[in-house]
């Protein structure tokens, strides 16, 4: 089961053709972050661009590309 970071559509993108969204509560992202947004059945690795004023805009990655930048799983 994939556990989702950022509640997104990914169909909403900027002018600059990066997705954005409101910035979770639970856990604090920096630009160069690999996080996964998306939602339920419908989801993507994601390279955190920018944070600013509660939003975050991340562009979409591949799995190999998202694996260069660390462990991609989560303790249990």
């Amino acid at each position: 089961m994939i556990h989702i970071d950022i509640d997104a559509d990914l169909n909403l993108v900027d002018d600059e053709d990066r997705n954005v969204a409101r910035l979770p509560d639970r856990r604090r992202f920096q630009p160069g972050d690999v996080a996964v947004a998306g939602r339920p059945g419908f989801w993507s690795w994601v390279l955190i661009d920018e944070i600013a004023d509660g939003s975050t805009y991340f562009r979409q990655i591949s799995g190999r590309e998202a694996a260069t930048h660390g462990d991609l799983t989560v303790s249990a």
